[in-house]
């Protein structure tokens, strides 16, 4: 069977049972072309379909809710029929689905990007990639691809959506000399990889470089390193966002309490970030995606609401923590990279609790402001080890004035945590 009839097949069994109060169908076409560099030097061009749905059924002891996905060769119905046995074994307290929402309008698709051969932007991808490692730099080994998202969303209350996305990735190890590095870029367009920046950041600093003694220094992240791996320490607000835990009492504060003594922060989310990497038209049941606050001048007063926590809580839906925004801060870089900091451009790992906050993160290599006096000057110091609270250090941090963009992230360049623990 083809994609359109295993699609009108899934459509017509949920429509079929007169007793689902509600479902959503999703079908996600992707075009991908991929490409390693290295010993094993290959390409390719791949097309993969996923089907899936969600439904509801209601009963008098409340709502049951269950997930399936048809594969190609699945029988619709029996699909359907084993989701609802999964969903009258796990209900949960009652809620009614929200009115259909109107889409956010939202560029999510690089026009430059040909939706049928997506070849030639992999291409420009390798040349990009080879532009941004001067010599002496060496490629190692490289994963290229470059994906075409064709989505579809169809609900019980008549919503029919359908929207493009793109996206471009690139996973790199690069040498020179004695140094080495992985770098793992990722975007809506090629135009937004920074490949040169982070082939630089992986690569610098002097490997022979002294630590400095364990202790306490005022540290100064740039932004690459506190969003390390996607949303690197800035994961514990989204988790303390999260509705479920929340609920469970999981969580440091809820809406309406400062997040931590002394706090400064504001953070929204905005899930319509043109080009951003978690923006969407809408949520995968037809849901809302919008711009909300999460922490305002310190004090939380928001949660990312999917339509079912929405309903619990009397509120409308949210579409959930997407990307990060956070306004320009007050200092300039001097003030921020005084006498005494150690500035750090990238973390090599981050091992975040992301309830509690609390957090230890590696760095291969930073860089030192001495303390004014004669010869004073910065100098590059060797790997170490911050652990610290996250939730209190950045919810206190002083930022810059400067900003900077990722496909995640909308918000200061630099961001100095007071003093943090160094091992």
């Amino acid at each position: 069977m083809t994609v359109a009839a295993d699609r009108a097949a899934l459509i017509a069994a949920l429509t079929a049972r007169r007793d689902l109060a509600d479902w959503s169908v999703r079908v996600v076409t992707a075009r991908v072309a991929w490409r390693t560099l290295g010993d094993d030097d290959r390409a390719g061009t791949l097309v993969r379909t996923t089907l899936s749905a969600e439904l509801h059924r209601d009963s008098a002891a409340g709502r049951g809710s269950a997930q399936l996905t048809l594969t190609g060769a699945g029988d619709a119905r029996a699909a359907v029929v084993q989701a609802i046995a999964r969903a009258d074994a796990a209900v949960g307290p009652a809620w009614a689905s929200p009115a259909p929402a109107a889409p956010a309008r939202v560029e999510v698709a690089d026009p430059a990007i040909d939706p049928d051969h997506p070849e030639p932007t992999l291409t420009a991808l390798g040349a990009a990639l080879a532009a941004a490692v001067v010599a002496p730099a060496t490629v190692v080994r490289a994963e290229l691809e470059v994906a075409v998202d064709d989505v579809e969303l169809f609900t019980r209350r008549g919503q029919r959506a359908r929207w493009r996305e793109t996206a471009v990735a690139v996973t790199a190890t690069v040498t020179a000399g004695a140094r080495a590095g992985t770098i793992t870029s990722r975007a809506r367009r090629t135009a937004e990889l920074a490949l040169a920046g982070d082939v630089a950041a992986a690569l610098a600093g002097d490997p022979a470089a002294p630590p400095l003694p364990p202790g306490r220094y005022p540290v100064v992240l740039t932004a690459p390193a506190l969003l390390h791996g996607d949303l690197g320490l800035l994961g514990a607000f989204a988790a303390q966002a999260d509705p479920r835990l929340e609920r469970q009492g999981l969580v440091r504060y809820h809406p309406g309490q400062p997040i931590a003594p002394g706090a400064i922060l504001t953070l929204d989310s905005d899930g319509t970030l043109p080009f951003g990497w978690a923006s969407a038209p809408l949520g995968p049941h037809g849901d809302a995606v919008r711009r909300f606050p999460l922490i305002t001048r310190g004090v939380a007063v928001g949660l990312g609401l999917d339509p079912r926590e929405a309903a619990l809580r009397g509120q409308l839906p949210n579409g959930g923590v997407r990307g990060l925004v956070v306004p320009p801060g007050a200092d300039d870089d001097a003030a921020l990279l005084a006498p005494g900091a150690l500035v750090i451009d990238r973390l090599t790992w981050l091992e975040l609790d992301r309830t509690t906050g609390w957090f230890r993160a590696g760095f291969d290599t930073g860089r030192w402001q001495e303390p004014s006096g004669p010869g004073a000057a910065e100098r590059p110091v060797g790997a170490g080890t911050l652990r610290g609270d996250a939730i209190a250090l950045v919810g206190r941090a002083r930022t810059s004035r400067a900003v900077t963009a990722t496909p995640s992230y909308r918000g200061p360049a630099l961001w100095h945590l007071g003093a943090v623990t160094v091992d």
